[in-house]
């Protein structure tokens, strides 16, 4: 739940949250809201850390406040307070701001000047003429069209901007105030003058003034003329009078020091010794704030409103935030009002309240409260029966008439009592353990009968349907259905499912609004239909607020219905039937501030809404909520860069806030930025909450801060986009201008680099490209040659292989021809062989005749002829077979023979033939098979060939004729 103990700490210092009291008008009136106190924060020396005193304030626009304090200007922007020309020596007393020239114009002890661009002081006082020079305190400095002047008592000076201008009088000057865009000066002798560019002019039909004057302001036709002795006047040229009595009263012997008008035309009157007043010179309403309702000191010295309407009073001892169009007021110890708040009743005769110490009451024109006696303990609902009213105790219940309170039930704690209107002689009150039985008496007094019997969980919340059933609430425990018997002394209990809720020992709180049951939850806003026990999701008055758990839902008497929800607080404003605008709160700020034990709203009062409080009770009037007031602006005020102490972007304090967004560059060097931020939330009565995103870097806002600055290290080159925002004083969020950053890479990473780069890529590509083309060209030139010379080569032995096919062509035409003539040889050879081989049978058969002839007979002759014919046809198939042989052995082994006859002569062709054989490697058999003879005669032939070939002993024939 947020309603934790509440406390308010704003911008790093200690600020007490207090709170002014409403002195001379009747706290409560009729047709008049519930005034309380009005919010101030006091800010002390420890806080801003300069002088005690404050005399003069201006506002750059809507953003940053200026004060001239007696030891330096000060500086603040909501958050934090800065000093400038510290401890210069001389006193700070009036301070204007230009807007067309962006200047801070000061006016000190013996000196003025003005501030511009980043705190740079310009001093002017070398321009005033030497006569003139001689001059003490500037109290005021004004702008006038394009003037600035400072007023002192010995002249004013008046700066064109460009030179100094003096005006002064015989009698000497006291204060200068400006009115309604005119000047006003008063001499030392009271005499009272207008000053028209360059001249004093006396004030037509005014005498001399009664005594020093301290404020002027504009009045019906004339004006209301403010003495430092309280003396009020009103003067025309015509007319001259005290009108206002009881302001006259008020503020005599309290030394006034200052007076300034308001907006509303309300007047805010400093004073020395009796603190502030706030005078209506309409309706005459005089408020006083003082000491005793919060103010750190009550000597004022001036008044300031800014542009947001809340009024700055600087002090002998500090400053103070008034927030006079707050539309909350603190009701509580001021009165003498004790304990946490809970319900509030308005009354003719006065106000009731109820608090954890018990029943107050505060009667009609009074200032203070008073504790009725017997209520010690805590008080709880007020509710009005029989046209009585009866307040619920820890002790039972009370009667509150006549500002007095009896007490007419002893039982255990009544949170409140109802009227069963189901009943209407009885009435119904809700306790701790359950519910009570009342009856309404014959002299309308309620008279207590005894507890309903069935239902003994606690009933702070319960209301009644149209069927008279009894609906509870129990906080933690569920939602209840109470039927009651016909004799009303016990009631039947039915639980009411909320499973479909998903609610788990969660919060359920039973209210009615518009005649309708509402029950606000952990997960948001439902709708109770009696009738029909079931519970349904409503949008009527959820509809921007979602499912928030939802703590408090109430209808004040003009019909508006607050609610207090997680994040906020803001109400349905009724613009017509059944037609609702929500309308965020003020009372945001004040939301930890409430009861967080036992919250409750009170809306019999005549104007407005209670609310229950921590101490006391804030009041809240919707009315008097500013719909219309403009949220200052975020700015982005300064980036820095931490590593390298710099300032990588600034805004001029004097400047106006930037509407677009701009664009900073950040080296790549920089390795931590800051971001510094202004906020200037005025009105926000809490320590203003800031978050943060640099797109680009983060993915979501971070968590809320308290801090205005926010640092990044290590950014990679890039762009992003820097976003602040922040919570208003009605919980809205503000966002600032985007500002675009652009971290810039490295200069080997830079643009211009990867141009470089680039270009030297090409440069280098492009001496690449010509160096390989001439690589290539040069390679080439050389594998030409290469292939040259290989061609030649090739060339060369093609030449050489086609010589050698000439020279193997010719050689073996030659081989050829030398076959051709070998054969020839061999046909040749063989021819003669065969022809000796004839020529030596002829020659056998001539001697064969030759002996036939000489010895044979016929008988013998015939067989010899036989014989003859015989060895002819051998004769004859062995000169074939030999032909056919010897033609093939030549044709194996070359000119074996050849070489055989040259080696050995001797040889015999039957001789030649062994050889022949014996070359083949025929054993004896084969050979005497193809010789005809026998192995005998292949011996005998072998033997007698070795002779001739003359072999060694031992040495093998056959192996001689292979190898030879």
């Amino acid at each position: 739940m947020i309603f934790k103990n509440f406390h308010i700490s704003r911008w790093g210092t200690h600020l007490t949250f207090i709170f002014s009291f409403l002195l001379t008008v009747p706290f409560l009136s009729s047709g008049q809201p519930a005034k309380g106190i009005y919010p101030i924060q006091n800010f002390s020396p420890a806080d801003y850390k300069a002088g005690i005193q404050n005399i003069d304030f201006a506002q750059n626009r809507d953003m940053r406040m200026f004060v001239a304090n007696n030891l330096c200007v000060l500086s603040f922007n909501g958050k934090e307070w800065e000093r400038y020309n510290y401890k210069s020596g001389k006193k700070n007393r009036s301070l204007a701001f230009d807007e067309s020239s962006n200047r801070l114009y000061v006016g000190a002890q013996g000196e003025f000047g003005y501030f511009e661009q980043d705190w740079q002081y310009v001093s002017l006082t070398s321009a005033v003429p030497v006569a003139h020079q001689g001059f003490d305190e500037v109290w005021d400095v004004f702008l006038v069209g394009k003037k600035v002047y400072f007023c002192t008592f010995q002249g004013i000076y008046v700066y064109n901007g460009a030179t100094i201008e003096v005006l002064n009088h015989q009698d000497g000057l006291k204060r200068c105030f400006a009115v309604n865009g005119k000047l006003f000066a008063q001499t030392q002798h009271g005499a009272l003058f207008e000053i028209n560019g360059l001249q004093l002019s006396a004030v037509s039909g005014f005498s001399p003034l009664r005594g020093i004057l301290a404020g002027m302001v504009v009045h019906h036709q004339g004006y209301l003329l403010f003495y430092n002795s309280g003396e009020v006047e009103y003067r025309t040229p015509i007319e001259e009078r005290q009108p206002y009595t009881a302001l006259t009263q008020a503020l005599a012997g309290t030394y006034v020091n200052h007076v300034l008008m308001l907006s509303d035309r309300r007047l805010a009157i400093a004073t020395q010794t009796a603190g502030l007043f706030l005078f209506d010179p309409q309706t005459q309403v005089l408020e006083r704030i003082t000491v005793d309702a919060g103010l750190a000191t009550n000597a004022c010295l001036r008044s300031y409103q800014d542009y947001e309407g809340n009024l700055w009073v600087g002090m002998q001892n500090g400053i103070a935030l008034i927030h006079i169009n707050s539309p909350m007021r603190l009701i509580g110890k001021a009165i003498d009002l004790q304990g946490s708040g809970y319900e509030g009743f308005e009354t003719r005769e006065g106000t009731y309240f109820t608090t954890s110490s018990g029943i107050y009451f505060l009667g009609q024109g009074r200032e203070k409260s008073r504790f009725l006696k017997g209520t010690e303990g805590p008080a709880y609902g007020i509710e009005e029966i029989g046209g009585r009213l009866y307040a619920g105790h820890h002790r039972g219940l009370f009667l509150l008439e006549n500002g007095q309170a009896r007490q007419v039930a002893a039982t255990d704690g009544i949170w409140a009592v109802k009227p069963l209107q189901s009943n209407p002689n009885y009435a119904i009150g809700g306790g701790y353990f359950g519910l009570y039985l009342f009856k309404i008496n014959s002299q309308q007094l309620l008279e207590f009968i005894r507890p309903i019997e069935g239902f003994d969980l606690s009933s702070r919340f319960f209301e009644e349907d149209r069927q008279g059933r009894i609906w509870v609430s129990q906080y933690y425990k569920g939602l209840y259905r109470l039927s009651l018997s016909p004799d009303l002394q016990s009631v039947q209990s039915e639980p009411i499912a909320v499973d479909s809720l998903q609610l788990q020992n969660e919060q359920i709180v039973l209210a009615r609004v518009e005649d309708q049951l509402y029950l606000a939850t952990s997960i948001g806003l439902y709708r109770l239909d009696p009738e029909t026990s079931t519970i349904s999701n409503t949008r009527r008055f959820s509809e921007d607020i979602d499912q928030q758990p939802i703590y408090l839902i109430a209808q004040d008497q003009k019909n508006n219905v607050h609610l207090l929800y997680d994040n906020g607080v803001g109400f349905y404003d009724k613009v017509s039937q059944d037609n609702y605008q929500f309308q965020p709160s003020s009372l945001y700020q004040l939301r930890y501030h409430l009861n967080n034990d036992l919250l409750h709203a009170s809306v019999h009062i005549n104007q407005g809404i209670l609310f229950s409080a921590n101490e006391g009770f804030v009041h809240y009037t919707p009315e008097a909520e500013d719909r219309q007031r403009i949220q200052h602006p975020i700015i982005t005020k300064q980036v820095y860069s931490v590593s390298r102490d710099q300032e990588l972007r600034s805004i001029s304090p004097f400047a106006p806030a930037p509407v677009a967004s701009a664009e900073v560059g950040v080296d790549p060097g920089t390795k931590i930025i800051k971001f510094g931020i202004e906020a200037f939330q005025f009105s926000n009565l809490n320590d203003t909450k800031f978050r943060y995103i640099l797109k680009g870097f983060d993915e979501h806002y971070s968590p809320w801060t308290n801090t205005t600055s926010k640092e990044y290290t290590n950014l990679k080159p890039g762009t992003y986009e820097f976003r602040a925002q922040a919570r208003s004083y009605l919980g809205k969020t503000i966002t600032s201008q985007p500002l675009k950053v652009t971290v810039t890479p490295p200069f080997y990473l830079s643009t211009f680099a990867k141009t470089l780069y680039l270009l030297l890529a090409l440069t280098a590509l492009l001496a690449l490209f010509r160096f390989q083309k001439r690589r290539f060209q040069r390679k080439t030139h050389q594998l030409e040659q290469k292939q040259q010379m290989a061609l030649q080569k090739e060339q060369q032995k093609l030449n050489q292989i086609e010589e050698e096919k000439q020279q193997a062509l010719s050689r073996l035409k030659q081989e050829k021809v030398q076959s051709e003539l070998q054969h020839v040889n061999n046909l040749l050879a063989a021819s003669t062989m065969n022809l000796v081989v004839k020529n030596e049978f002829i020659d056998s058969i001539k001697q064969a005749l030759q002996d036939l002839k000489q010895n044979g007979k016929w008988a013998e002759a015939k067989q010899s002829l036989e014989r003859i014919v015989k060895e002819i046809d051998i004769n004859l198939k062995l000169q074939e077979d030999w032909e056919q042989f010897e033609y093939h052995f030549d044709k194996v082994h070359g000119d074996f023979l050849t070489r055989l006859q040259q080696a050995y002569p001797d040889l015999s062709p039957n001789e030649q033939k062994l050889c022949t054989l014996l070359r083949l490697n025929l054993n004896t058999k084969e050979i005497a098979n193809i010789l005809s003879i026998s192995q005998r005669g292949v011996e005998v032939a072998r033997y007698r060939l070795r002779k001739k070939l003359e072999l060694e002993k031992g040495q093998n024939l056959s192996k001689f004729i292979l190898e030879y």
